[in-house]
């Protein structure tokens, strides 16, 4: 080789798609098919749009998802489920405050139903899954009864820290995520047409501090305790 030649090391020029590393191919389809489920739902959804969205071809596609169902697991797992396991990394590692636990996990279940793909496969989930009785189990299994069971263990710990007040937690616990998943799906769906729309702010702080003062000890009524 010309030791003098100016031309770049090959290293240095981006690579063509289809010389791409496995894993990033595969990044490329989960991203694609994230967007096509929320645009078309799942029964809707032509693997052929989501090949084509990822620029490749829906052979090609095959080679790393063997089915629709297969696709939309590990798009769920990739775009939601990586969240879920953070929230419980958080719990396994938590040292400090339960409120601020709480809080925090809140945070992340707003973030992460609140962006616009994640939101329009949360509404997917709840209007379409039902028909996909093995899909919806693995939805609930994988994502609600792991996110629930967060919460009910930072509620019965805080409780036992003297932090919140007894609750069943097979209750309460479901009702923190419920309440994060409508109040972001509302402001992702509804919000234009609200003569009165809520900033995100307003909206996720609003829920955060309706549950709290659910789970709170209660303060003493000072108009009661002069009577």
């Amino acid at each position: 080789m010309d030791s003098n030649s100016s031309d770049p090391p090959a290293a240095d020029c981006p690579a063509p798609r289809w010389q791409r590393r496995p894993e990033a191919r595969r990044e490329e389809i989960l991203e694609a098919a994230l967007i096509v489920f929320g645009e078309h739902g799942y029964a809707g959804t032509p693997l052929e749009e989501v090949a084509r969205r990822a620029g490749i071809s829906k052979g090609t596609l095959y080679l790393y998802f063997d089915s629709k169902e297969t696709l939309f697991r590990e798009t769920v797992r990739a775009s939601i489920v990586t969240s879920v396991v953070a929230g419980e990394e958080m719990l396994r590692n938590h040292v400090g405050s339960w409120r601020e636990l709480l809080e925090a996990i809140a945070q992340r279940m707003w973030d992460t139903v609140r962006r616009p793909e994640t939101a329009k496969i949360s509404r997917l989930v709840q209007s379409e899954l039902t028909n996909f009785p093995e899909l919806a189990r693995f939805y609930f299994e994988e994502v609600i009864l792991r996110v629930r069971r967060i919460v009910e263990v930072v509620l019965v710990r805080g409780a036992e820290a003297g932090e919140f007040r007894v609750v069943d937690p097979s209750v309460t616990g479901r009702l923190l995520p419920l309440m994060m998943v409508n109040s972001a799906q509302n402001q992702r769906f509804f919000q234009p047409y609200d003569s009165q729309p809520l900033t995100d702010e307003q909206a996720f702080h609003g829920a955060l501090d309706l549950f709290l003062r659910g789970v709170l000890p209660p303060t003493t009524d000072l108009s009661r305790a002069k009577l």
